[in-house]
This record gives C-alpha cells, sequence and structure tokens, in this order.
C-alpha cells in the first residue's frame, strides 16, 4: 500500500507567508472593489433631483508623508412630494489622496454652498432616500486597489492553494514522466539519475527577499500623491523607481518559492518538468545525442554582513546551443561540483 506523502520542509511557514497577503487582497476584493462596482452598476440607473446644501466642507489629514482629503457634506431633496436628507457624497467614502477628485469634488460644494446654489444629486428612484452627489467611478483609485488584490491576493491564495494541496501538482498523474526523488538529491535509476527541487526550498532566503520587495513597494506608495506640483516628476520617478523594484523582487520571490524542478536524465536523454503552484509552466525532452555537455554556472549571490554565499545551478548544453537547466540552487560551488561528476558518471555525458 502506497504510503501518504509527507508534507514538504517549510509548507507550514509558506503558509504564514501567504496568510497576510491573501487576507489584504481577498479582503480589498470583497469589502472595497467588488461593492465599488457594484453601488456604480446599480447608480446608473438612478434619477437626477436639485438639492440643496446644508453644509459642505473640504477636509485634510496631513502626515509626515502626505495629505489625504475628504468630502462631507449634507444635503436636502424633495421626491414625489416628500422631502429627504442624505449626506453620501461620492461612491467610496472616506478620503484618499489618489488624484485631484476630493479637492475639485469639496471646492464645487462649498462654492455652490458659498452661492446658496443648488447641486444635482442622483437618487434611487425605488428607494428615495438613497442618493449620492458623483456618482462616478474612479478608474485610478479602482486601479491602486486592484493592485493589491492582483499582487497581493494572488500570491497569498495561489501559495495557500498549494501548501493546502500539500505541494501536488493538479491533475498529476500517479507516475511521472520525471519521478520524484529526494528533495534536491540525485537518486539513481537504470542509465541514469532523477531529481526533484521542490518548491519551498530555501525557504527563510527566499521569504526575507520578499519582505525586502514588500518593503520597497511600501516606500514607493508612501510618496505622497498631492496634485499641487504636477510639474514635478521627482516624486513619481521615486514612486515608480522604488515600487517597480519593489514588485519586481516581490514576484521574483513568489516565483523562487513556489516553483519546483523534476528531473530525469539518463542514456535515453533528457526530460524536465517546471510547476508554479502545482501548474506545468515549462517542459523538455531531449533525446540523448542532442545533449552536448553538462556544466556548472554560477546562478546568484548573497549577502549578508561580511558573509557571501553563492548558489549555483547545473545546465544541461545541447548541440543547438540552447541550455536547460537540470539541477538549481546549490549552495557552494563544492557541492555543486560533487552533483555535476555523480550525474556525469550516472548518464556518462561529458562535464566541465
Amino acid at each position: 500500500m502506497e504510503k501518504p506523502a509527507k508534507k514538504q520542509p517549510g509548507a507550514w511557514v509558506m503558509g504564514l507567508f501567504a496568510l497576510p497577503f491573501a487576507a489584504v487582497g481577498v479582503g480589498m476584493l470583497l469589502l472595497s472593489v467588488l461593492p465599488t462596482l457594484y453601488d456604480w452598476s446599480r447608480m446608473q440607473f438612478w434619477q437626477p433631483v436639485n438639492a440643496t446644501l446644508l453644509a459642505a466642507s473640504l477636509n485634510s489629514s496631513r502626515s509626515s508623508k502626505s495629505t489625504s482629503y475628504t468630502v462631507t457634506a449634507r444635503y436636502r431633496y424633495e421626491v414625489a412630494g416628500q422631502v429627504y436628507e442624505g449626506d453620501r457624497v461620492a461612491i467610496s467614502g472616506g478620503g484618499d489622496n489618489v488624484g485631484d477628485f476630493q479637492e475639485a469634488l469639496g471646492e464645487r460644494l462649498e462654492q455652490a454652498l458659498r452661492a446658496g446654489q443648488p447641486v444635482q444629486v442622483w437618487v434611487n428612484p425605488s428607494q428615495p432616500a438613497d442618493a449620492v452627489i458623483d456618482r462616478s467611478l474612479r478608474a485610478g483609485l479602482l486601479a491602486f486597489k486592484m493592485v493589491f488584490v492582483v499582487l497581493f491576493g494572488g500570491v497569498g491564495v495561489g501559495l495557500l492553494v498549494f501548501v493546502l494541496r500539500g505541494g501536488k501538482p493538479m491533475g498529476q498523474r500517479a507516475r511521472n514522466t520525471a519521478a520524484a526523488g529526494t528533495p534536491g538529491k540525485l537518486e539513481k535509476i537504470p542509465g541514469g539519475v532523477q531529481m526533484h527541487f521542490p518548491a519551498g526550498r530555501w525557504w527563510g532566503l527566499k521569504l526575507g527577499l520578499g519582505m525586502v520587495g514588500v518593503l520597497f513597494l511600501a516606500v514607493g506608495a508612501l510618496v505622497p500623491w498631492e496634485q499641487e506640483a504636477q510639474s514635478d516628476i521627482a516624486p513619481w520617478l521615486f514612486r515608480l523607481g522604488f515600487g517597480g523594484v519593489g514588485g519586481a523582487v516581490l514576484v521574483a520571490a513568489f516565483y523562487a518559492l513556489a516553483n519546483s524542478l523534476r528531473v530525469q536524465i539518463d542514456h535515453d536523454g533528457l526530460r524536465t518538468e517546471r510547476r508554479l503552484l502545482g501548474l506545468m509552466l515549462q517542459w523538455h525532452q531531449v533525446p540523448g545525442p542532442e545533449i552536448a555537455r553538462l556544466r556548472v554556472v554560477e546562478s546568484y549571490t548573497v549577502e549578508s554582513n561580511s558573509r557571501r554565499d553563492v548558489y549555483y545551478r547545473i545546465e544541461a548544453e545541447l548541440r543547438s546551443g540552447k541550455k536547460i537547466t537540470v539541477a538549481q540552487d546549490l549552495q557552494g560551488r563544492k557541492d555543486a561540483d560533487r552533483m555535476l561528476a555523480a550525474i556525469g558518471s550516472a548518464t556518462g555525458y561529458p562535464i566541465r
């Protein structure tokens, strides 16, 4: 009877890493993005009515990094002889500093209040007590929220699904072309070897890299969004620089943490499967005569304080010049050379 597969080392850490990302993304989607789209869609059928402003003000909240604006208003209107009062100003409540929407709307309402001019509000014909002054959909604010939904939610939910499924690929067959061996170790088979590099390997290093990405993203997001200095391009360059680097680092950390590699190399040739969260991302099948040589290549370097760790990979170089990774995340040249020699000895392919 086949023994149940053990959970991969670091799976629970991947789950803990994923939880806050999933919470931010899913929370933003369910509590903000979807309600906004729902309100906007139903408000397109509301009817315009003139209203009298009772109060209107543009409020600001300043911090060391930015200034947020909030518009508040109270107004009175009449529908079918019945008088109502409302205080909803826009689809999304609360303050923000994305674009100049809040400032423009606040100034317009304050000016109308001083001049005693009526303003147009949109009223729900089936429930006249529901009304709003501005029913426009703010694309900039929605896009800003969707960054959190897609980036944070995608990373978090994807990792959680992968961890809860025990790291097994969806639709995985009982016997893989490249069978699983001990993680990161050689397993001898007739005429060659097979290897398995599971997701979550060197998880501490990659979680640290992900946190660096989050930090850079946060720094970019905290750059003030004030519109008074639209001609000054420096804040935008700063925001794009830090945000872009942070996003790229975070995506790279996610990929490094969530991808897995299965390899089988023998006298018949090379077969590899690269998966991301269990989904097939890339695969190769190369006949033996096409393999020119195997070699060790430096992959990346990690420096902390006075320590410098170099990680290597082993590539199969084909006669066409194409290179295919057959082993990865090997710490130190000594271990990489030892694995290269073992693969060459088992398969007979040239090594260098």
